[in-house]
């Protein structure tokens, strides 16, 4: 794996219309599936679709809860919130001995919040974390141009989970996940 993105992770997320929210999950769940049942998703809400039918349904400030998930890399799914994210779901997903990283950003006020680590139910600080100290080192690939905290955060997960946020993850097909 690079120890860098092909692009920049937060232009692909403003160019496909995700400037104004951020929130999601990285889970140590290959099946997207089991993740949608740990999450309590109904069998009967959940449909397979694209990235752009997905983000029909986005709507930072819906109350209904709404994600789509893909798969990410081996051993890893991807849950995107698209809308009705006041609440972490980490602690459910991480139970069994599963991880789950997790990131919230607010554009319109560019508000966010340190990277959540949860594993087996219990919530840590990555930073805190030494085996993951390595993926911390060097996360801009050009000196001269400071890179966003999130930019830094996408970097940093990508790396652990060895796959970075890309064209083929906004071209996947994924579950689309409501509980209305």
């Amino acid at each position: 794996m690079d120890l860098f993105p092909a692009e920049n992770q937060q232009r692909l997320l403003v160019a496909h219309g995700l400037d104004s929210w951020f929130g999601a999950q990285w889970v140590s769940i290959e099946d997207g599936r089991e993740a949608a049942q740990r999450l309590h998703f109904p069998a009967e809400t959940i449909e397979t679709c694209d990235f752009q039918t997905a983000m029909r349904s986005y709507d930072p400030v819906g109350s209904a809860q709404r994600v789509w998930i893909t798969s990410h890399a081996p051993g890893w799914s991807h849950v995107l919130l698209l809308s009705g994210g006041q609440s972490s779901s980490a602690e459910e997903l991480s139970r069994h001995g599963q991880r789950v990283f997790e990131l919230s950003y607010v554009g319109e006020i560019e508000e966010l919040d340190e990277p959540i680590y949860t594993h087996d139910g219990e919530y840590r600080s990555i930073f805190d974390e030494a085996e993951y100290e390595a993926y911390r080192t060097n996360s801009s690939n050009d000196n001269t141009m400071p890179v966003s905290d999130l930019e830094q955060f996408l970097i940093i997960i990508g790396r652990i989970t060895g796959r970075f946020l890309d064209q083929d993850w906004v071209s996947s097909q994924g579950l689309l996940c409501v509980i209305p």
